[in-house]
């Protein structure tokens, strides 16, 4: 009697168990599928108290690939900068940026070197060197430059620049020209005999006398070199005579190169020094005269600045192709 009673009550206790892990009939899951998995119906999650309550963790920023806010393509005066017509110096001014002035760009030229702005209802070019650019964008518009304009008539053609030997000497030269141009005339009075002998400079070809102390008579080398070959011979010529102590000996004649010059001569010498003293001032240099070797320039009328020969040449060589030089 007590085994049946035994073993009814282990099977009483086997069927709570079983009857334990088995869904309530008529249950039905609220449980919803997601792509992980299933998510718990509210009923079955179990509630978090105030100590387990997690922050939830914000992630970092990150680039979301929408660009920033656009800026107005500026440029700002780093100085008065000219305003032109178009991208070069060549283009007529149209206006001014002031320094610190700002004006809005339209565009640029194909190098990218002079920006298209507008200010102060003024439309034109301004030089990249002489501003600082912002905001410009990669995509901004290339303006085509208009027509160049034809410089202002005697403007000299590129590689060549006024000669002005004077203020009013506009011949295009090559710089070359210009050099020595300037460098003759820095050189001219030193060039000039009268700038090494003074006013009594003989012209090229003479000599001064020199018959007496002071003598500067202008006369050939030769004749020079009888006066101071008969001064020599003075005394072997004198004799006392009727004309005194210095009376000439015969065949010779006081030479009378000045009053007073009793140096004995032959006739022909003393018809000689008459004929130099006669000629004298035709045979000295004026203000003008060049040293040997050198010769007037003539760049102009009235250039007597003194040059090489072959500088005078490069310089009418300038003159004749000057239109060809000139717009």
């Amino acid at each position: 009697m007590k085994r049946k009673e035994i073993a009814y009550g282990l099977m009483a206790v086997w069927l709570a168990i079983v009857s334990c892990n088995f869904p309530l009939l008529g249950a039905q899951s609220t449980a919803t599928p997601t792509a992980e998995g299933v998510t718990p119906s509210p009923s079955s999650v179990i509630p978090v108290t105030a100590a387990e309550t997690v922050t939830p963790t914000v992630p970092a920023a990150t680039n979301t690939g929408v660009p920033p806010t656009a800026c107005t393509p500026i440029v700002t005066g780093n100085d008065s900068v000219n305003i032109r017509s178009g991208p070069g110096t060549v283009y007529s001014k149209v206006g001014a940026l002031p320094l610190g002035g700002v004006a809005s760009v339209a565009g640029k030229n194909t190098a990218g070197t002079w920006w298209y702005i507008n200010y102060a209802s003024v439309a034109g070019w301004v030089s990249g060197s002489v501003v600082t650019a912002s905001c410009i964008p990669s995509t901004l518009a290339i303006v085509a430059a208009p027509p160049t304009p034809l410089p202002p008539s005697g403007t000299c053609k590129d590689g060549y620049v006024q000669r002005q030997i004077k203020s009013s000497d506009k011949v295009c030269v090559p710089p070359a020209s210009k050099t020595q141009a300037d460098a003759d005339n820095a050189a001219a009075d030193s060039r000039k005999l009268v700038t090494l002998y003074g006013p009594a400079a003989c012209l090229e070809g003479y000599v001064w006398r020199e018959a007496y102390s002071g003598d500067k008579v202008c006369v050939t080398p030769s004749t020079r070199s009888q006066a101071a070959s008969d001064n020599a011979a003075a005394s072997s010529r004198w004799v006392v005579g009727d004309y005194g102590p210095h009376t000439c000996i015969a065949g010779f004649v006081w030479r009378e190169a000045q009053t007073g010059d009793d140096v004995c001569v032959t006739g022909e010498i003393r018809t000689q020094t008459a004929a130099d003293n006669a000629a004298a001032s035709s045979r000295v240099a004026n203000e003008y005269t060049c040293i040997p070797g050198y010769v007037w320039r003539e760049a102009f009328s009235g250039d007597k600045v003194c040059v090489l020969p072959a500088v005078k040449a490069q310089v009418a060589a300038d003159n004749a192709a000057a239109p060809s030089h000139t717009w």
